[in-house]
C-alpha cells in the first residue's frame, strides 16, 4: 500500500515560516518547540510527543518537498498512513507523522501527542524550550 497523507485529528497552531524549531529527545520523549504562524496569535507552541520509537531531522527546505520519500506539505503536519515503518508497529497503534518548517521536515514515529505550552510571546524557540524544561524539572 503506497504511502499518502492526511491531517491529524489534533488541532494544533499553525506553523509558522521564520524560525528554526527547537527539538529535545531524551530517548522516550520528544519536546518540539516552534514558531506559530501570525494568522494564528503568534507565538510559540510546544508540542509533547510521548512513547517516540523514531525521529529523524531531515535538513530538506520547502523548496525540496516535492523530492520527498513521504507524504509531507509545506509549513504543515501531515499524518502518513500506509507506511511500513508505522505497520511494524501496528500493535502500538503508532503514528507517523512529518513536520514542515522552512528548512527542515522532522518526521516522528510516536503512541500519542499533546499541546504541551503554547505562549504568544516573541522568542527564540531554543530559550524558550530550555526555559520550558527547566520549568518542569523544578516543579
Amino acid at each position: 500500500m503506497p504511502e499518502t497523507g492526511k491531517e491529524p485529528r489534533e488541532e494544533f497552531p499553525v506553523i509558522g515560516t521564520e524560525e528554526v524549531p527547537a527539538v529535545f529527545f531524551d530517548g522516550d520523549k520528544l519536546l518540539l518547540c516552534y514558531e506559530v504562524a501570525p494568522i494564528a496569535g503568534g507565538g510559540l507552541a510546544i508540542l509533547e510527543f510521548d512513547d517516540v520509537l523514531d525521529f529523524r531531522v531531515d535538513p530538506m527546505n520547502v523548496d525540496e518537498l516535492s523530492d520527498s520519500p513521504y507524504p509531507v506539505s509545506a509549513w504543515n503536519i501531515t499524518e502518513i498512513c500506509g507506511s511500513e515503518k508505522a505497520a511494524r508497529w501496528a500493535a502500538m497503534d503508532a503514528r507517523y507523522w512529518s513536520l514542515s518548517f522552512s528548512d527542515m521536515t522532522l518526521t516522528v514515529l510516536f503512541d500519542t501527542v499533546r499541546l504541551a505550552g503554547r505562549t504568544r510571546e516573541k522568542r527564540a524557540p531554543q530559550l524558550a524550550l530550555r526555559h520550558f524544561i527547566g520549568s518542569a524539572a523544578a516543579a
